[in-house]
């Protein structure tokens, strides 16, 4: 396991990690990061949203009710099931 955080690379060519994704509202990562259209994941909701974003390879899940990211992950994550935590 590696010690090392996880980043990502943005439509624009900037390394960022993906732990700074937490706390943004997903939709101006979408904006600013991603020219990709958002594929809803397995754990989806109605409290919360889990989207992969593939050409930045990153899979966020959100409050729906904020939009606000709760997690950030790179790789495509889906839950196991809808009802998850």
């Amino acid at each position: 396991m590696s010690c090392e955080p996880e980043q990502f690379k943005t439509v624009n060519g900037e390394e960022m990690e993906v732990s700074t994704l937490v706390g943004m509202n997903v939709f101006d990562i979408a904006y600013r990061f991603s020219q990709d259209t958002p594929e809803s994941l397995t754990g989806t909701n109605n409290e919360r949203w889990v989207v992969y974003y593939k050409d930045i390879n990153v899979t966020l899940e959100t409050n729906k009710s904020t939009n606000t990211v709760q997690k950030a992950k790179k790789g495509k994550k889906p839950k196991s099931s809808t009802w998850a935590n």
